[in-house]
């Protein structure tokens, strides 16, 4: 049986993500989320839409980060209250 992660682009879903290797691991509250615009190009030529989010973390840093599959992977994003969440 597989878990289904919590979704991390829920305004009020407190995740958390390391930028890079080397940097500690970082926990924020989601603020906004939305897609970029304009839509960029995508290799194919066609529009396409990005997801975006807005964390806030406790020190009062505002951090815009890209929210797609491969972004998610990247940065190692979690919801940290999956428990909350996963309530059926």
């Amino acid at each position: 049986m597989r878990k289904i992660p919590a979704p991390i682009d829920v305004v009020g879903q407190t995740i958390s993500f390391r930028p890079t290797e080397s940097s500690d691991v970082l926990t924020g509250e989601v603020v906004s989320t939305g897609f970029q615009w304009p839509y960029p190009k995508g290799k194919d030529g066609q529009r396409q839409l990005l997801r975006k989010i807005t964390v806030a973390l406790p020190d009062g840093r505002i951090i815009n980060m890209n929210a797609e599959r491969e972004d998610i992977k990247r940065y190692r994003m979690v919801a940290e209250n999956q428990k909350a969440t996963m309530t059926w």
